[in-house]
């Protein structure tokens, strides 16, 4: 072709029309084929029922982060020698291709962590962390029935398994909680009135048994984690013991597109000035949420004018002192997704819209937290 991407094409037609299930795509004359075929087989074999369909083989990038043994998810590509695309991800493809207005001007690198969002490396002989991290799932929830079991999937299948959910039922009057079964590492809970999202997860930080370096995640009910190695890759991130919360990227319901984008050092000189950019999946160390409690322990700074937790929109509420008291240095943007979020007419952006947005100007308004971890 005339340049990489109608080659790329070329490729996925051709591979269509001879039934081939896999293309190893080469671009650059320098690339390095010394690499153990059995292992990348089995990679593959692993991560494509996970809806990982592109895998980067040669790649230079400024920064990783260990997803298993043989995988990393990269950031910051500086260049791509080869990668490989699978069958399921070739018709997206394609038609990003045909139609190319929406890539305008978008450079080759670009283009390929547009069609990669997870952007995983192959990388044969990675040393996971060795640290044991445990992770505490916070999710409320009403009227999930018809969305739980995606939900308790994704959990289950969750190869780091030292994490525990709180599942909180807010008053649902559709069977919600009947499909929950309690385990060792499930907790239910079921409200005799509703309370809304936020003063059901403070209840959750206030009275469960969390130690200061256990990592909290907000995951609701009606979403899920996209693939099995979402808490692989909090794990390696919080093996830094200078990080203390999280936000990221997040897919739709069985989408390819990533979103979410990074804060910089100028937005945290005044977080509640700025556009909100904490996209799922949040987390953060328990002893951030245990240090907003100490300087606020009626947590006004949650709070609306009549003295009540705000209903919406709660990971404002939750998130502005978080990251206020972690300071930018103790902040971490993650690129690849870990977070896959539903669409449905139940969304607060659509059921709630002006009260989320009365929500939202309450909390702008208030005074936030100096940085306190340093």
């Amino acid at each position: 072709g005339k340049n990489c991407m109608d080659s790329l094409y070329q490729a996925i037609t051709w591979a269509i029309a001879h039934d081939e299930d896999l293309i190893y795509c080469i671009c650059d004359q320098h690339v390095s084929i010394q690499f153990d075929w059995d292992i990348l087989t089995s990679v593959i074999h692993d991560l494509v029922p996970e809806k990982v369909s592109m895998l980067f083989i040669d790649a230079k990038y400024e920064s990783s982060i260990v997803v298993n043994q043989h995988c990393v998810a990269i950031d910051g590509v500086e260049a791509v020698s080869s990668f490989i695309l699978v069958r399921p991800i070739y018709n997206f493809v394609l038609a990003i291709l045909e139609n190319r207005e929406e890539i305008t001007g978008m450079g080759w690198l670009n283009f390929l962590q547009f069609i990669a969002p997870h952007s995983f490396l192959f990388s044969p002989y990675t040393i996971e962390p060795k640290c044991d991290i445990k992770f505490h799932i916070v999710s409320p929830f009403r009227n999930a029935a018809n969305y739980l079991n995606d939900y308790l999937i994704s959990l289950q299948k969750q190869v780091h398994r030292n994490f525990h959910a709180y599942l909180i039922d807010d008053c649902s009057d559709d069977g919600s909680s009947k499909l929950i079964e309690e385990s060792e590492n499930i907790t239910k809970i079921v409200n005799n009135e509703r309370k809304y999202a936020l003063p059901n997860i403070v209840h959750v930080l206030r009275d469960q048994n969390i130690a200061d370096d256990d990592v909290v995640c907000i995951l609701d009910a009606d979403d899920r984690f996209p693939h099995k190695y979402v808490l692989n890759v909090l794990r390696a991130v919080y093996t830094d013991e200078n990080v203390l919360s999280t936000h990221g990227s997040s897919q739709y319901f069985d989408g390819y597109r990533r979103y979410g984008v990074h804060y910089t050092k100028h937005d945290f000189e005044n977080l509640r000035k700025r556009p909100w950019k904490s996209s799922p999946l949040r987390t953060f160390r328990y002893k951030v949420f245990k240090e907003i409690l100490s300087r606020d322990p009626e947590l006004n700074i949650m709070k609306d004018d009549s003295g009540h937790l705000i209903t919406m929109p709660s990971d404002m509420a939750l998130f502005f002192p978080i990251m206020e008291l972690a300071g930018y240095e103790s902040t971490r943007f993650i690129r690849t997704p870990l977070y896959e979020y539903r669409l449905h007419d139940q969304n607060d952006q659509y059921a709630n819209r002006p009260e989320q947005y009365q929500g939202e100007l309450l909390l702008r308004a208030k005074k936030g937290f100096r940085r306190h971890f340093i």
